[in-house]
């Protein structure tokens, strides 16, 4: 038995105990027609009713890159393949989140009962996140069996491939269970979590100052290229007004000024050089007085609000 998932770096394929009904879940009767799509509806909730809900024991390896989507594991005769992260060995408890019929399939998704474990690195920490991991068992059936409506053949399919039960204490009980329990955190972990929650503030303050300072140098050089020329100081009055317009709304917009455009607000339009009657060297002079005076009206405006994106550091 495997106490934890382990990763797997490669697509892999696993011989699953026993032996498959081959076929497919046709969407309804050969022939088409109105009774067709009844009978896929019927065949569907059957399978359904039988199956979501349920606690399940897996009988193979399956795999899983425990996000919040399902990572496929498709099961064909004896043969499993994943290409999820993590692998988990045979006998882990999972829940069926729901059931599909597809033509040649039916897709299970189920969640594990035990999350995994997962650490990431920030800086010098270590931390670790509880991972829910999910997986889909798409499963090769046969024609036949839907085409005989025979939901008991379905389910011995299944059953080959999960081990279901009614309630979880049963699945529990169940002699396949490998037992796996979350891994458990390092004994010192709550204080290296204090430590990072400082840490990760100071570092945000340093980057908050550090644009501050840039800021500052940035405007300073602007006010001392402004041009005593009519062309300029309109097109730079305009830019003014223009950049008061286009406020930022949060600390990473904030944080961005100087380094990228800022967006408009809801209902503004995007700013834009507007048009001034003058051509050639004028329009240039015009065009020049106007993007300084954008800059500096925004990059002042961060440079009064940015303080406010200074955050309290934890003592440890």
């Amino acid at each position: 038995m495997t106490r934890r998932g382990v990763p797997a770096r490669f697509a892999a394929r696993t011989v699953v105990a026993g032996t498959f009904a081959a076929g497919v879940l046709a969407a309804g009767l050969a022939g088409g027609g109105a009774a067709g799509p009844a009978f896929a509806g019927e065949t569907q909730d059957a399978v359904t009713a039988r199956w979501r809900g349920a606690w399940v024991v897996t009988t193979s390896d399956s795999y899983s890159d425990c996000a919040a989507v399902y990572s496929n594991n498709r099961i064909s005769g004896k043969l499993v393949a994943g290409k999820g992260r993590y692998r988990f060995k045979p006998g882990e408890l999972a829940k069926v989140d729901s059931v599909d019929l597809k033509r040649n399939r039916v897709d299970l998704r189920l969640a594990l009962a035990e999350p995994l474990l997962a650490p990431r690195q920030d800086g010098p920490f270590t931390l670790y996140d509880e991972l829910t991991c999910r997986m889909e068992f798409d499963v090769e059936v046969a024609r036949d069996l839907v085409k005989g409506q025979d939901i008991d053949a379905l389910d011995a399919v299944l059953g080959i491939v999960v081990e279901r039960h009614d309630a979880e204490v049963a699945a529990r009980a169940s002699a396949r269970y490998n037992g796996r329990a979350r891994d458990p955190y390092p004994a010192d972990y709550e204080q290296t979590v204090r430590e990072h929650a400082t840490w990760r503030a100071v570092q945000t303050n340093v980057l908050v100052q550090t644009r501050i300072d840039a800021l500052v140098d940035e405007t300073s050089r602007i006010s001392d290229r402004i041009a005593d020329d009519h062309d300029y100081l309109a097109g730079f009055g305009k830019g003014v007004a223009a950049g008061r317009a286009a406020r930022p709304a949060s600390c990473p917009e904030l944080m961005a000024v100087g380094t990228a455009p800022v967006r408009p607000r809801p209902g503004q339009a995007p700013v834009a050089l507007p048009a001034s009657g003058r051509a050639g060297d004028a329009q240039a002079r015009f065009a020049s007085g106007y993007a300084d005076g954008l800059k500096l009206s925004q990059e002042l405006d961060a440079i009064r609000r940015l303080p406010d994106c200074f955050v309290p550091v934890p003592q440890e």
